[in-house]
């Protein structure tokens, strides 16, 4: 496939990465050349300096034989008017990265359409999503979504209320609801590990469950025991765009969100979207007065959202060490990406980069891939795949594919049928057009993408 991607910043050349590794063939551009350098030095794509809303650059590009256009630049702008006249030369998908999601109106029929786009996302909504997400309950580190709307992955955490401690697989005493979900992963001591039925489950262990999201949530009802669940107190370290829609939403629900803000300037042009009875705290969110000021001994939960990297690892730290039940670092740097899953003082760890990046993959469709940081650690990645009609795997049960070609790297997650979602055993039989999410390595996807046609 010809893919184009614009914008040769932290997330094109994320993009173009991954997409190079899965034999894509890739061209970048970028207003600088800055980028390009870091890019030949490992990737084998095609570099273009230039303004991709100049027609011109887009045809030296090749633009009008590209499958697809990737518009993932800073300036929304450009994004938008690249998408539509890679879409007037006759580019059979575009995907727009957009600052805001308000930049279109149902209302008045100015839809992404409207403008040739096929998909668009907001980089600080989708964030915003996956760390509320993550606020539902204490446990859960990370929700993962798929192309199913109605399947998740949730990797969570047992703690010493979970009745699951000290217990095998095997020996679960609600089996029926055992039966709706997978438990397809588990790390533990750092460690990957497929659980089988005679592993026991330890407090501390991050569980893989995946499923039907009320089927998951029923069994995450069950393995968290009897907290508290209610949030008394967030505090927010960072007053931008991400901190605002966050808190919105926590301000919907009924919960007491703080803040804290080095500069007064941010503060104050922050609080004019805020509520009258706001509290902002000003000053450094690594001062450990400041965050006693804002109370953080009595916070549920701490979320660093700082520009500066270093400062959101930082105040979480400081903020578990003085009180907070759980810490939710952001960061933007993808070096940081698989850092921060080896920090276990950090409960959930995001990054702004990794998180558009898997909605790009999301919104790419078919045999569409997810990095998640922790299995990253581990040269594992999400990955769906698409029985066709060629496939050897049509007619064959789960079993028959497992004893006789599945690696023991690889484990099938879900099957996608139609708008339905199975939990799959060695009895599910694999049918034309079903779409299975499986935990794979490099090695392991090359093995097992054969059998798929």
């Amino acid at each position: 496939m010809k893919i184009i991607i614009i914008g040769a910043g932290e997330l094109g050349q994320l993009l173009a990465e991954r997409l190079s590794i899965a034999r894509n063939d890739v061209t970048i551009i970028d207003v600088s050349k800055e980028g390009f350098a870091r890019i030949h030095e490992k990737l084998d794509v095609m570099t273009l300096a230039g303004d991709a809303t100049n027609v011109k650059i887009m045809e030296e590009a090749g633009i009008q034989k590209a499958d697809m256009l990737l518009a993932v630049s800073g300036d929304q702008a450009s994004n938008i008017l690249a998408c539509m006249i890679a879409k007037h030369l006759g580019v059979q998908k575009t995907i727009c990265r957009v600052y805001s999601m308000d930049t279109f109106d149902a209302d008045l029929n100015i839809k992404p359409e409207f403008y040739g786009i096929d998909k668009a996302f907001s980089s600080p909504a989708e964030c915003a999503n996956s760390i509320l997400e993550s606020l539902k309950r204490h446990v859960i580190l990370e929700s993962i979504q798929f192309s199913n709307h109605d399947a998740t992955l949730v990797t969570a955490v047992v703690t010493s209320a979970s009745p699951l401690q000290g217990v095998h697989l095997q020996d679960i005493p609600n089996y029926e609801l055992l039966s709706k979900i997978r438990i397809a992963a588990l790390v533990r001591d750092s460690q990957l590990m497929v659980p089988r039925a005679d592993t026991m489950i330890y407090q501390g262990d991050k569980l893989y469950i995946a499923g039907h999201k009320e089927n998951v949530e029923q069994f995450l009802d069950y393995a968290e025991g009897q907290p508290d669940r209610k949030r008394r107190l967030v505090i927010i370290a960072g007053a931008n765009r991400l901190s605002e829609i966050i808190a919105s939403k926590l301000l919907e629900e009924g919960t007491e969100v703080r803040f804290v803000e080095d500069s007064r300037q941010k503060s104050e042009e922050f609080l004019n979207n805020m509520p009258d009875d706001v509290m902002m705290v000003h000053g450094d969110i690594t001062d450990e007065e400041v965050l006693k000021e804002a109370g953080i001994a009595k916070c549920d939960t701490f979320i660093g959202i700082e520009e500066e990297d270093e400062k959101n690892i930082l105040s979480c730290i400081l903020a578990k060490r003085l009180g907070a039940r759980k810490v939710v670092a952001v960061t933007h740097k993808p070096e940081y990406i698989s850092i921060l899953p080896a920090m276990d003082v950090i409960d959930s760890g995001f990054n702004t980069t990794l998180v558009s990046l898997n909605t790009i993959f999301r919104l790419m469709g078919e045999s569409s891939f997810r990095i998640d940081s922790r299995l990253l650690a581990f040269q594992a990645f999400l990955k769906e795949f698409t029985i066709k009609p060629s496939s050897t795997l049509i007619g064959k049960t789960l079993r028959d594919f497992r004893n006789s070609t599945l690696p023991s790297s690889a484990v099938l997650a879900m099957i996608f049928r139609g708008n339905d979602v199975i939990t799959p055993n060695g009895d599910t039989e694999l049918k034309e057009g079903d779409i299975v999410a499986a935990i794979v390595t490099p090695a392991s996807e090359e093995q097992i993408k054969p059998y798929f046609g």
